[in-house]
């Protein structure tokens, strides 16, 4: 069977640039910001920044690391 369904060039391209990024990206597509947990690994969404940082902190002084 042949796939005749030809890529989008905008998504390959985002795809293969911030391939190797580590930090917060907004995704274009499901319009929603994308961080990967440096304590944990764990992946984190959010609507905006402001609440992606309000998770990021709940999330590494809570979940993570037990409190402080």
């Amino acid at each position: 069977m042949i796939n005749l369904e030809i890529p989008d060039p905008f998504e390959t391209f985002v795809a293969k640039k911030y391939a190797s990024y580590k930090g917060l990206m907004y995704d274009f597509f499901a319009k929603e910001w994308y961080l990967k947990a440096a304590c944990c690994g764990e992946d984190l969404y959010a609507p905006n920044k402001k609440t992606m940082t309000k998770i990021r902190l709940y999330h590494t002084r809570n979940e993570c690391l037990g409190g402080y």
